[in-house]
């Protein structure tokens, strides 16, 4: 059993839908995007939450004490909406084990449950 990815959202935007998203600088921008993703063998849906931001974004704002732990966040180089969704469609790929538990385990070292 692996998961899927059925789509995204964001509820920091007027319109939900993260292709609406046009950053003022697409290689300097944040959002907070929520995956909506279900075993590929069909029934529920399960939403992971992240951060998706550039490495401009993440450079102007030095962690405070030195070091940040960065689970729950997405580097692109630049805003791409086909990019995030073939990040998120490959770690999704990549998450197959043998309960939903164990696929939902998986992706939580990534993403935020």
């Amino acid at each position: 059993m692996r998961a899927e990815l059925r789509g995204f959202y964001s509820s920091d935007l007027p319109d939900p839908n993260v292709e609406s998203f046009r950053p003022d600088d697409p290689e300097n921008f944040s959002l907070e995007v929520t995956a909506v993703v279900g075993p590929n063998e069909g029934g529920g849906d399960y939403e992971f939450r992240f951060i998706v931001c550039s490495a401009r974004w993440l450079a102007e704002r030095p962690p405070e004490k030195g070091f940040w732990f960065l689970r729950g966040y997405l580097l692109l180089t630049r805003w791409d909406v086909a990019v995030l969704e073939r990040a998120v469609s490959d770690l999704c790929l990549h998450s197959e084990r043998e309960t939903w538990q164990e696929v939902t385990e998986k992706l939580s070292r990534y993403l935020q449950a």
